[in-house]
């Protein structure tokens, strides 16, 4: 296999472009920032197809005309339109383990991996002039086109919204000696003081008579203020121990 010819030798030695006509397309494809295959037909210096075929030689891809083909409209049906107005390409067959693209330039590596996914297949590209692509899209992907989901895609899923998770407890550090010593005489300051409070708060009340009358008073003030002292430990307990 002899070495490849650039596109710039190719225009040379085929007389599609002269010396001095290269010259001016370069420095205008370097100007506008494209290829220079498309500045030559930007500048209608040759026809179309004598500039792709030159192009297409230089990548080493073949060029065909699309209407010399046969196109497979099953594979057409299967490729999103919307992917292929804005990546230029037609596919025209998928046989022998690979998918053939009608391109006026190789697709990009994304795509290509995109269709090689969804097919199952290797991706081809053969080049044709852009008036022969434009003419083909807009008759197999015209502009009301509905999107398609491709065949082997998994049916789209609403996200599941998972459950929140309850907050962990902080863990709690266990209790030193001084700690508990600290706790118990509360307790017992709580409980003493409630005491002290009942009995001297029911020596200033009327309490009931019979009570009163028994000789009783001074015990059930007591008894009362041990019940209520009592239970007001035993919540300053748990409030302390949390």
């Amino acid at each position: 296999m002899g070495k490849r010819r650039k596109l710039e030798t190719i225009l040379i030695e085929n007389n599609i472009v002269s010396n001095e006509q290269l010259q001016q397309i370069v420095q205008y494809a370097h100007a506008v920032g494209i290829d220079l295959h498309e500045a030559v037909l930007q500048k209608k210096i040759a026809s179309p197809d004598a500039v792709m075929m030159a192009y297409a030689e230089s990548i080493g891809l073949p060029f065909i005309h699309i209407d010399d083909v046969s196109i497979d409209t099953a594979i057409v049906a299967q490729i999103d339109p919307m992917t292929a107005r804005q990546n230029s390409f037609l596919p025209i067959s998928a046989d022998q383990g690979h998918i053939l693209l009608a391109t006026t330039k190789p697709v990009i590596p994304d795509v290509a991996e995109q269709l090689r996914l969804q097919f199952n297949m290797s991706v081809r590209c053969v080049i044709c002039t852009p008036a022969e692509l434009s003419s083909a899209i807009a008759q197999y992907y015209p502009r009301d086109a509905v999107k398609i989901e491709p065949p082997n895609a998994p049916a789209t899923q609403k996200p599941v919204a998972k459950p929140k998770a309850k907050p962990k407890a902080e863990p709690v550090e266990p209790m030193n000696d001084e700690d508990k010593r600290d706790r118990l005489l509360k307790v017992i300051a709580s409980f003493n003081f409630t005491v002290a409070g009942v009995f001297f708060g029911l020596s200033h009340f009327q309490i009931p008579r019979v009570i009163y009358n028994s000789g009783y008073h001074f015990l059930f003030s007591i008894i009362l203020g041990i019940l209520i002292g009592a239970v007001v430990g035993y919540f300053v307990l748990r409030k302390l121990s949390r």
